[in-house]
C-alpha cells in the first residue's frame, strides 16, 4: 500500500503543478502557511470523538488516536493543536451550527471541511446545497479565516453501502461539478487563494485547486478490486455507519480502505489527506 500511496502522491503533485502554472501563467514563490490551529468541520471523515458512546466512525487505532482526515492534515502542517466539531452523518446544512459552536476564528486558522457525502447519499439538490456551502464559507471568511480547505465527495457508488444498493454512479461527479462551479463563481478573482476545493472532476479554476482525484482508485482499481481491502468494510457491515473498536477477525484493517459502509479506515483517511495536502501547494506552500 505504501508504494501505491507514493505513486498516487507523485501523480497528484504533478497535476497540482500543472494546474498552478495554467492558472497563473508562470511559477511564483509564496510564503508558506503555518497554521496555529487546525479546525475540522463536517461529517464522519473529520470526526475525532473517542469517548464511550460517541465514537468516531472509523477503525480506532488506540486510545486518543482515530486517524481522521483533519488529524492527518494537522500532522502534515506540523500542528498538534487540532479540534473538530464534525460528526458522522452531518450534511452541508449542519455547517452553520458547527461554525457557531467554534466561536472565534483567526487568520492563522486552517479550516478543513469534509461534507457532502450524506447530501449525495440523500439525493439532495446539488445547486441548493452548493449555495448553502457558499453561505457558510463566506461566514468563515467574514470571521477572518484565510485558509479553507474543502474535501470533495468521494464516489458514493464505490463505497460498500453504495455497492450494496447499486447507487447512481454519476451522482457524485454531478454534485462535485456543480459545487466547484458555484464556489468559483462566488469567490473567484482573489489575488491569493482563500478557498481550496480539491475537486475530483478535473475542472480547473483560477483560485480553486482541481486535481484528477479518481475516487478510491488505489484500492478499488489498482490491485485491490474485488478484494477485502478494496470493497469490504473492516467493521463487517456495509449498511452501518458507526465504525468499530477493531477490525473483524483476521482482517488487516491497516491496509483496508473502508471502516464501515461509507467511512474510511485511518489508512484510507491518510490516503485522502495526501491529496488534500497536495492541493494546498497552490498558493499556500
Amino acid at each position: 500500500m505504501k508504494q501505491i500511496f507514493n505513486q498516487t502522491f507523485n501523480v497528484v503533485v504533478g497535476l497540482a503543478m500543472a494546474a498552478l502554472l495554467s492558472a497563473c501563467g508562470s511559477s511564483s514563490t509564496v510564503s508558506p502557511f503555518h497554521p496555529t490551529r487546525v479546525i475540522g468541520l463536517g461529517d464522519g471523515y473529520n470526526d475525532i470523538r473517542t469517548a464511550a458512546g460517541a465514537q468516531a466512525p472509523t477503525v480506532r487505532e488506540g486510545a486518543g488516536m482515530t486517524g481522521s482526515v483533519v488529524e492527518q492534515m494537522a500532522a502534515y502542517f506540523g500542528q498538534s493543536n487540532v479540534v473538530s466539531y464534525a460528526s458522522a452523518g452531518q450534511r452541508i446544512s449542519d455547517l452553520a451550527t458547527q461554525i457557531t459552536a467554534v466561536g472565534n476564528f483567526s487568520a492563522d486558522d486552517l479550516v478543513v471541511i469534509t461534507v457532502g457525502t450524506f447530501d449525495v447519499k440523500a439525493k439532495a439538490t446539488p445547486s441548493a446545497e452548493a449555495q448553502t456551502l457558499i453561505t457558510q464559507v463566506q461566514r468563515l471568511l467574514d470571521a477572518g479565516v484565510k485558509h479553507v480547505l474543502i474535501m470533495p465527495v468521494l464516489d458514493v457508488s464505490r463505497t460498500p453501502w453504495g455497492r450494496s444498493v447499486n447507487f447512481d454512479a454519476a451522482a457524485t461527479n454531478t454534485f462535485n461539478n456543480i459545487v466547484l462551479t458555484a464556489l468559483n463563481s462566488a469567490f473567484g478573482g482573489h489575488s491569493s487563494n482563500p478557498v481550496i476545493y480539491a475537486n475530483a472532476s478535473g475542472l480547473t479554476a483560477t483560485f480553486l485547486m482541481a486535481t484528477s482525484m479518481t475516487p478510491f482508485s488505489p484500492f478499488t482499481d489498482t490491485g485491490y478490486n474485488g478484494t477485502a481491502q478494496g470493497t469490504l468494510p473492516a467493521c463487517n457491515n456495509p449498511t452501518a455507519f458507526v465504525g468499530c473498536d477493531a477490525g473483524v477477525a483476521n482482517a488487516n484493517y491497516a491496509t483496508m480502505l473502508f471502516a464501515d459502509g461509507i467511512h474510511l479506515t485511518p489508512a484510507g483517511n491518510r490516503w485522502v489527506a495526501q491529496y488534500l495536502f497536495s492541493a494546498t501547494g497552490q498558493g499556500w506552500r
